[in-house]
């Protein structure tokens, strides 16, 4: 016989054989009166009632549920305070997380006043920068952080993690766009603008001298020199300072606008780039931290 095959068949019926004797003992233990307790013809107590002579046990009465902070400024209708987070938030269970299903979508959170927040980050706006700019900035943050949560919530992930998730993402695409961009523009600037003067200085001068040209040509046409003698009047000494004049005027006009437009684009171009890097990098590192349970961290 093979004796792997009967063990096989008969673990089964050796893991249940207990908790079958398990099952008939409290069976007939519930059936037999117990000496002391209940005598012949007296019927059992009705689990849960008070024998005679003893007291009923307390029940413990559920702890009643902390109120949720309030906040101490305004929150606009559709949106929420800051969430203030009084337990750990979740840890993800993996195991749990599904395809995207529909929720209802996260409001978004808004900032005290005159504060700027991305996120985790916070931090007080200054006074010269007016609510015109601030307020902007704010909503898009903080729709972009509700959308986040959103999505998060759809495919299963509890609420609080979800938050925590979304302000860590929003704060870390934030500060790597801030570390990369604005170097990155600086420079971009700083390069474009010396290129951009030099060929603005170029066309400007030449610009300022042909303008030079027309004047003394007009001029000479209005005094009655015959068309064949305008070359000679624009060749003549007295020329020389109206054209060198207009060529000095366009080459300034032309080096500041050719620095400024040249410093606008390679800040462009250069800038926006790394700042688009930097943030995608930046909200990864922010959405990882806020995924991880950092010893139940809130």
């Amino acid at each position: 016989m093979n004796t792997g095959v009967l063990r096989h068949a008969i673990r089964p019926a050796a893991g249940i054989l207990p908790l079958a004797l398990a099952i008939a003992c409290a069976a007939a233990a519930q059936a037999v009166p117990q000496p002391g307790v209940t005598s012949p013809g007296q019927s059992a107590p009705a689990p849960g009632a008070a024998q005679p002579g003893t007291a009923a046990p307390a029940t413990p009465a559920a702890p009643a549920p902390a109120p949720a902070p309030q906040a101490d400024y305004v929150v606009p209708e559709n949106h929420r305070p800051v969430p203030v987070q009084t337990e750990p938030a979740p840890a993800i269970d993996w195991q749990s997380l599904h395809t995207p299903e529909p929720v209802e979508p996260v409001a978004p959170i808004a900032p005290p006043p005159r504060t700027l927040r991305v996120g985790d980050f916070y931090t007080p706006a200054p006074d010269e920068v007016p609510d015109d700019i601030l307020n902007p900035v704010n909503d898009f943050s903080a729709d972009t952080e509700a959308n986040i949560s959103t999505a998060l919530q759809s495919i299963g992930v509890n609420p609080s993690r979800s938050d925590k998730i979304a302000a860590t993402t929003a704060a870390g695409a934030a500060l790597g766009a801030t570390a990369l961009g604005v170097p990155a523009a600086i420079g971009g600037a700083a390069v474009g603008a010396v290129a951009g003067g030099a060929i603005g200085a170029a066309v400007g001068a030449g610009i300022g001298a042909g303008i030079g040209v027309g004047v003394v040509a007009a001029t000479a046409a209005a005094a009655g020199v015959a068309t064949g003698g305008i070359g000679a009047a624009i060749a003549a000494p007295e020329a020389v300072p109206v054209i060198g004049g207009g060529a000095l005027i366009g080459l300034g006009v032309g080096t500041a606008v050719g620095a400024v437009a040249g410093g606008a684009l390679g800040a462009a171009v250069v800038g926006i780039p790394a700042a688009v890097l930097g943030g995608v990098g930046g909200g990864t590192i922010g959405a990882a931290i806020g995924g991880a349970d950092l010893g139940g961290a809130p």
